[in-house]
């Protein structure tokens, strides 16, 4: 099976088998992944937030969904510094919210990163022989997952999720696969 048909059946088994979120929070997901990978990282901060808070709000939804718009925020938060584009989240009274770093890492990166009840939901496992690139496998992971769970549950949000991240989930999958 080659990696297209690969991540399509994937995002088909979340469809069918993972609770997923109402359009509102699929929408503030998919938002902050179109976001992330166009390099406007004070938004996608912004759009993680709104998903987090949606996604609180949802009882049935999987936490392996809300931890993974932590590990995409807390990417987009660490590149916001290095931002070429013009601030793009500002609130209302003028401040950029993507400067609120609410996250203060100690050594321990647990919340971070998926646990073994999260597997189940990941749309590959890392071998053990790369085992060094943990944190961009737990990125790429995430940003996989949170792919399918906004395609199915926005689908307004479908033909711009495909046109911005498809091709570069399947290149990052294949990576995993070989």
């Amino acid at each position: 099976m080659d990696d297209t048909d690969y991540f399509s059946d994937y995002i088909q088994k979340l469809k069918n088998a993972c609770p997923l979120p109402d359009e509102s929070a699929g929408h503030a997901i998919a938002s902050m992944l179109i976001g992330h990978r166009m390099g406007l990282f004070d938004r996608a901060v912004a759009q993680g937030d709104k998903a987090l808070k949606l996604l609180g709000e949802t009882e049935h939804v999987p936490g392996v969904v809300s931890r993974a718009v932590m590990i995409v925020r807390s990417d987009a938060l660490h590149k916001v510094p290095a931002q070429v584009t013009i601030k793009s989240s500002f609130d209302w009274e003028g401040k950029d919210p993507s400067h609120d770093d609410k996250r203060n890492i100690t050594g321990d990166d647990r919340e971070y990163t998926f646990d073994e009840e999260s597997l189940q939901w990941l749309v590959v496992s890392l071998p053990e022989e790369k085992e060094d690139i943990r944190d961009v496998y737990m990125l790429d992971t995430a940003l996989a997952l949170l792919y399918g769970v906004a395609v199915c549950s926005s689908p307004m949000d479908e033909q711009a999720m495909e046109e911005h991240l498809y091709d570069y989930l399947i290149q990052r999958i294949g990576l995993y696969r070989e």
